[in-house]
């Protein structure tokens, strides 16, 4: 399996190519905490911004709130193929960077923006930001020893999981005490942080290939699928899904992307190899992986949303809680996923990750069921939390393990790429599936929704049957290479060795 431009080995001065040289572990403890980095950004965007849109959606009385992070995603589905491709011809470092300043720019803009149309603006430059979390995996593999990256990669995966220790208790006093534009504005200041650790710490990889033209035709057909089948389902439920207009986003985005799987078979320098997915093993770790974690988001944010959302009997069946109170009653959930991520690091250096996969998916769908109806005292919310939190974090890091597995050197950014891809389509998806269930259910109170107990449990049911799905998916993945058998280059359908 390889990529239609094959990657050449070019050695930047000063950059040892990897496996060639070993550096002090104190290098790689610092090029971990560089590359996590923005991963935490990104993660600590998603979390301190599923609190704070409650306080966005009450301050420009808006009933579209699902937007403040959608326009991310949909942005992200079309500008990671082309940024994914600009990195394997003029480096990952660099196109990084320049994501990095776009990214920071619209975190700045988005603090002060004044309307909730300039804010959407704001956050569509936020979404270019996303090919840095894809990029990161290839850089690890690229530069980081054999025996170091299952753990580095199961690290920056769950990194995600720092952002949910500190990310609540930050939420919680900044909402309390400045708003949502203190939470904006701590967004953009940890943006120049992962800019300034980029720019300080982090190598260049060394993997190169030849500068071709952009397909720009195969990039406009994937992102106007992507946005035909996201806004199509987002008004599904306005509309009437009989509707013409609905059946007319729905069935333009599905061809759509049919044609955009043709003109990656006939262009020469296609965006994005699609030929990489006939491998049944990647697509199968790439559709489950990808799905998973767009629906474990989603559901996460509508466990946002019924904490944080007031109790109005007959209008508003949310908890009331305060952000602080609710990053009380889950520190201990946080922790929890926070050590998710060394921990499958370390287990899939021996066994395949696919084990922690539909490990995690296991958890996640019976933390998802038990919520569904036990989800109106604290009590709860503080014993059944860690088994969604665990099985998110499971799943988190296993996706990038996996991928590592199940595919070369060269091949690795574009099937980051894919995976991106995936999860921000199928993240966007489920999002609106989601926002749909809860939105039908709902009460609309001065241009603002005000979401039903109805509601909520819609919303769990949606995202419980959606990682069942991604559960079957994940049972079907054949036997993947641990990332130091990838590292060495063993087959991937070698015989596998025993462990000591």
């Amino acid at each position: 399996m390889s990529n239609t431009n094959t990657l050449d080995r070019v050695e930047p001065p000063g950059e040892p190519l990897h496996g060639d040289e070993e550096r002090p572990k104190a290098f790689y403890v610092l090029l971990i905490i560089a590359l996590a980095w923005p991963t935490v950004v990104l993660s600590m965007s998603g979390l301190l911004l599923g609190n704070a849109q409650v306080l966005v959606a009450q301050h420009f009385h808006t009933t579209q709130i699902a937007w403040f992070t959608l326009i991310t995603t949909l942005v992200a589905t079309m500008s990671v193929p082309f940024l994914i491709k600009a990195a394997d011809m003029f480096g990952k470092k660099r196109v990084m960077v320049v994501a990095s300043v776009i990214g920071v720019i619209g975190e700045v803009l988005c603090a002060i923006a004044p309307t909730w149309g300039l804010m959407l603006s704001a956050r569509f430059l936020v979404g270019i930001y996303a090919v840095v979390t894809a990029l990161t995996y290839s850089i690890v593999r690229d530069v980081f020893p054999a025996k170091w990256v299952g753990t580095a990669t199961g690290v920056v995966a769950t990194s995600t999981g720092l952002t949910a220790l500190a990310g609540p208790w930050l939420s919680g006093w900044l909402q309390d005490n400045h708003g949502f534009r203190g939470v904006l504005w701590f967004l953009a200041v940890n943006s120049v942080v992962a800019l300034v650790l980029l720019l300080l710490f982090v190598p260049e990889s060394p993997l190169r290939a030849p500068r071709t033209s952009f397909d720009w035709l195969g990039g406009i057909l994937l992102g106007g699928s992507a946005t035909a089948l996201v806004y199509g389902i987002g008004q599904g439920s306005d509309w009437g899904w009989s509707d013409a207009r609905t059946l007319a986003y729905l069935v333009g985005g599905v061809v759509a992307f049919l044609l955009f799987l043709v003109v990656e078979h006939r262009v020469a320098h296609p965006l994005l190899d699609v030929r990489l997915l006939r491998e049944r093993r990647l697509l199968l770790i790439l559709l489950s992986s990808g799905m998973a974690a767009g629906v474990l988001f989603s559901t996460g944010t509508i466990n946002q949303l019924l904490a944080l959302y007031p109790d109005i009997p007959g209008m508003s069946d949310g908890l009331g809680f305060t952000a602080t109170e609710n990053a009380a009653l889950g520190v201990h959930s946080s922790i929890l996923l926070l050590a998710c991520g060394a921990a499958v690091g370390m287990m899939a250096n021996r066994w395949s990750a696919k084990i922690t996969l539909v490990s995690g998916l296991v958890l996640a769908i019976v933390g998802v069921v038990i919520t569904y109806s036990q989800h109106y005292e604290k009590w709860q919310l503080v014993a059944f939390g860690p088994l969604f939190a665990v099985g998110m974090g499971l799943v988190l890091a296993s996706g990038p393990i996996l991928i590592i597995g199940a595919v070369e050197p060269e091949d690795q950014a574009t099937a980051n790429g894919v995976g991106s891809l995936l999860t921000g389509v199928l993240g966007a998806i489920s999002t609106q599936v989601i926002f749909t269930m809860l939105n039908d259910r709902a009460n609309v109170v001065q241009g603002t929704a005000l979401y039903t107990d109805d509601g909520y449990k819609a919303a769990f049911a949606a995202g419980a049957a959606m990682l069942t799905v991604a559960l079957v998916i994940a049972v079907m993945i054949p036997k993947v290479r641990t990332p130091v058998e990838a590292a060495a280059h063993v087959p991937v359908d070698a015989p596998k060795h025993a462990g000591p």
